[in-house]
């Protein structure tokens, strides 16, 4: 269980060196709206002040570089929870497409995410958000990306950034992406894929033991045959993508000498 008052962390790389999950980068402006709106594949002219919604970034051809979740404070305040330490490589891209558009992106090293009883809705159940001052906060051992991997959610690390559509990540069950809203970046992709139902590949969680290291980009196996890869790893668990449908319980390997994971 999240512990109400512990920054979200995870253990970096499955070893014991811990991280806070997310950075906070926050976007503040007359412009930031429309551009977020505009670079970012969810619909946020329709998000409410003090609410938070999963959003992907995604490269012109749909292939999903971050997910993010975009926290509108007000219409001119919002706030970026970057996973995997990548904050200052969204920060980077995200500066270089401002242009003359009123608008500051920065860090805010004050403040961590803490899960919380009430809060801002995260769309998982039971689990909510809220954005607090660092030194309010105990930090205790937890690896909080189990949670997201067991509600479904691909967080997307720098190995797995630019090698999914966001269709395989099944991202649309957390409006992540919108197929009715104005361009974006990928956006040609996303509706072609939705609208000829051309995503031919499978979102499943894996169920292992504790032996074996697995990270993100390792190839699976099935009967001796490439059939995916894993898409986000956690601790015992994890979130692939396959090129085809397997059944419960199916024993799948990640390669030679490495240990069996089950998918489920």
């Amino acid at each position: 269980m999240i512990d109400d008052a512990a920054c979200l962390q995870y253990r970096h790389n499955c070893g014991m060196e811990r991280t806070n999950l997310f950075e906070i980068l926050n976007v503040r402006g007359a412009d930031a709206l429309p551009f977020l709106h505009s670079q970012f594949a969810a619909d946020l002219m329709a998000l409410a002040d003090g609410t938070l919604r999963w959003s992907a970034l995604l490269n012109p051809q749909g292939r999903v570089l971050f997910v993010v979740a975009v926290i509108r404070t007000t219409v001119n305040d919002w706030s970026l929870l970057v996973p995997f330490q990548r904050g200052n490589e969204l920060a980077d891209i995200l500066r270089r497409l401002v242009f003359r558009r009123k608008l500051r992106i920065e860090f805010d090293v004050d403040k961590c995410v803490v899960a919380s009883a009430t809060g801002l809705d995260t769309g998982i159940d039971g689990l909510h958000f809220a954005v607090v001052d660092r030194g309010a906060t105990i930090v205790i051992n937890i690896d909080a990306i189990d949670r997201f991997i067991a509600a479904g959610l691909v967080l997307i690390d720098e190995t797995a950034s630019g090698r999914h559509l966001a269709h395989s990540l099944r991202l649309e069950r957390f409006d992540a992406f919108s197929v009715k809203k104005g361009c974006y970046p990928g956006q040609e992709i996303i509706a072609r894929t939705h609208f000829l139902g051309r995503n031919k590949r499978a979102l499943v969680r894996l169920q292992g033991g504790t032996e074996t290291v697995w990270r993100s980009g390792d190839r699976l196996y099935g009967d001796g045959i490439d059939i995916g890869e894993i898409a986000c790893s956690g601790q015992t668990t994890a979130l692939a993508v396959l090129n085809q449908v397997v059944p419960p319980g199916t024993s799948l390997r990640l390669g030679p000498d490495r240990a069996s994971r089950h998918g489920g």
